[in-house]
């Protein structure tokens, strides 16, 4: 208590520059946002690790630590956003930091609600200090936010035999996950020191952030570090066994110029080996729109039998996470890219469903076109079904008999670029109020757009702040996934039917 205490003094300066805060951490320095009354504190060290270990707590910062600009980024090659210009840190190894934003009211006595976010990229690009994820609108609703980064393609998800004798228990191919938990318990050791209430914490995330949520609540030793959950466009069926990762893991391990089982070589590759420059033209770029892609990449969590047992959906509906409330949903349209390089003909149409799905074809076909207006545009549909929209209802489902579980759908197109539809990650801004960041400024840079948007904007905050304090969206109106209903978070949001019954059919 003497923490939140400390922090309740030094708010005391709302208006002043810097602001700091004791933790059991150590001081630190933050900034304050006058507008929004908000105090951030900046690129905290939660952990260190060596190359393909599993990382170890910061647990004491000497000095005052200064936590007014973003940490390093995890090493990558980028993502869909920061290809369009937008602003990534300079990237190191030594990158296991996060960011705290909170109120600078006074908490209530049980302390704010506290939210940490897990940012998306196929796990293989982004991080926290990506514009797009600012807390500082959610925080000036209530709550401390909390995001964090984590180690990213090879180096995060790299699965090997040899990696696995090192290690003292036997597990490997988990290093982002590994990260995740170690920022979890940076929080429960912290956050009351920034007002936050360590007994009631919900982890949300997008992409591959949302399927990482799944797959924490599936993870035994993650039970009690979060206690809500909100998964955005993910789902739970994104892992890999250990002989999928060894095989991919030998073929990398040879392409970096390797033995499978030479840890000093490969731990000797500098960061543009493992990272080499990449294509940047518009082609190149269409050809990795993420949703597409992430099926076809190896950079996944691993079923170790150590730190994941199980497939997170099957945990889920086994209630490995009974009585964790969760909200899960997707946008309607999240592979809309996908009809740039959609078949030309519903034979190919056919033909490629056939791929992914043998014998189901023709099916395919029929519920498609009554949908789509040509195959390429049939092909996106199911694209954002197959990959997206059906994983992400399918975690609300499993996860209903065990706890409340609500469904949500965004089906919003910005009026400046209607072609884009509503697409994978449409809802970020406005769920962040960061719609005047690069590259989201594009999206609404007439007052028509911005105005339209504004209940939709509104409806997400609400919603997910409410579910932060109390474990219910803010409109009691929104039911529970097993009354048959989904809430349609649009121009103007309201309830349907629940379209996972009939529009996933398909996938099951």
């Amino acid at each position: 208590m003497r923490w939140a205490l400390f922090l309740l003094a030094a708010l005391g300066l709302a208006w002043a520059h810097p602001v700091w805060v004791l933790t059991p951490q150590g001081r630190l320095q933050g900034g304050v946002n006058e507008k929004a009354q908000v105090a951030y504190f900046l690129g905290i060290p939660y952990a260190r690790a060596g190359r393909w270990q599993a990382p170890e707590p910061v647990l004491a910062l000497p000095g005052v630590f200064r936590a007014t600009e973003p940490g390093p980024a995890c090493p990558q090659r980028g993502v869909f956003t920061t290809r369009l210009g937008g602003y990534l840190p300079p990237q190191s190894e030594d990158c296991l930091n996060l960011a705290v934003w909170a109120p600078l009211r006074p908490p209530p006595p049980e302390g704010y609600p506290v939210m940490v976010f897990i940012h998306g990229g196929s796990y293989t690009g982004g991080g926290w200090a990506e514009p797009l994820y600012d807390g500082t609108a959610l925080a000036a609703r209530g709550v401390v936010l909390v995001s964090l980064n984590y180690r990213l393609g090879p180096l995060g998800w790299l699965a090997l035999p040899a990696l696995q004798r090192e290690s003292p228990r036997g597990t490997t191919g988990n290093y982002g996950l590994l990260d995740m938990l170690e920022a979890l318990r940076w929080v429960q050791r912290n956050i009351r020191a920034f007002g936050g209430n360590p007994d009631n914490i919900t982890l949300f995330g997008h992409s591959a952030g949302g399927m990482a949520v799944c797959t924490l609540l599936a993870v035994p030793e993650a039970r009690g570090l979060f206690h809500k959950a909100i998964l955005q466009s993910g789902g739970c069926g994104y892992v890999r066994t250990l002989a999928e990762g060894f095989a991919a893991g030998a073929r990398w391990a040879a392409q970096m110029g390797c033995a499978a089982d030479d840890l000093a070589c490969l731990r000797g590759l500098p960061l543009e080996r493992i990272f080499p420059p990449e294509d940047r033209s518009i082609g190149a770029l269409l050809e990795r729109l993420e949703a597409g892609e992430f099926a076809l990449v190896p950079w996944k969590p691993h079923l170790d039998g150590v730190v994941l047992p199980r497939v997170p959906l099957e945990a889920l509906r086994e209630g490995a996470a009974a009585d964790v409330p969760l909200i899960a949903g997707a946008t309607t349209q999240e592979a809309w890219g996908e009809r740039v390089l959609g078949p030309s003909s519903w034979a190919e149409f056919v033909r490629r469903v056939e791929e992914r799905l043998p014998g189901q074809g023709p099916r395919a076909r029929q519920l498609y076109q009554a949908r789509a207006s040509s195959p390429a545009e049939a092909w996106a549909y199911f694209q954002t079904d197959r990959i997206l929209f059906c994983p992400s209802l399918a975690a609300a489902h499993a996860q209903a008999p065990h706890a409340p579980a609500y469904a949500y759908l965004v089906d919003w197109a910005s009026p400046v670029l209607p072609i884009l539809g509503s697409f994978h990650g449409i809802e970020l801004p406005l769920l962040f109020g960061t719609e005047r960041t690069w590259p989201a400024l594009a999206l609404f840079l007439t007052q028509e757009a911005l105005e339209g948007s504004r209940s939709l904007a509104q409806a997400l905050q609400e919603h997910w702040v409410n579910f932060a304090a109390t474990g219910a969206p803010y409109l009691r109106g929104w039911p529970e996934v097993k009354s048959g209903y989904a809430l349609a978070l649009t121009f103007q949001p309201g309830l349907v039917p629940d379209p996972f019954p009939e529009r996933c059919a398909l996938f099951r």
